[in-house]
């Protein structure tokens, strides 16, 4: 029997293409088939409400540190409070970022 298991989808391009509308754009597609809310993890100065206007979504800023167990329990709240969507825009931050992956190894 098919088991139902999580779609991970990347988007990647450089600053200005069209990555949040896009994502928001497929994220809205998303739920009329798995039903949910849609939250939007916003690591970028709380650019994606921006669109507020044209998408529904709940949003949470997220600022540093930047850990993985940072945007591991970023996931586990938007969980807890209902989302089946989640988008974080941006994931570079994990890598780059304060408090994220390249600074945990200079450590």
């Amino acid at each position: 029997m098919r088991e139902q298991t999580p779609l991970l989808v990347g988007i990647v391009g450089p600053s200005g293409t069209g990555k949040t509308y896009s994502a928001l754009r497929l994220a809205a597609g998303i739920q009329r088939v798995t039903g949910g809310d849609v939250f939007g993890v916003d690591t970028e100065a709380r650019r994606m409400l921006h669109y507020a206007g044209k998408f529904k979504f709940k949003h949470v800023a997220f600022g540093a540190p930047f850990s993985p167990l940072d945007y591991l329990a970023a996931a586990e709240h938007c969980v807890a409070r209902g989302a089946k969507t989640i988008i974080f825009d941006s994931f570079s931050h994990e890598h780059e970022g304060a408090g994220g992956v390249l600074e945990m190894h200079t450590e």
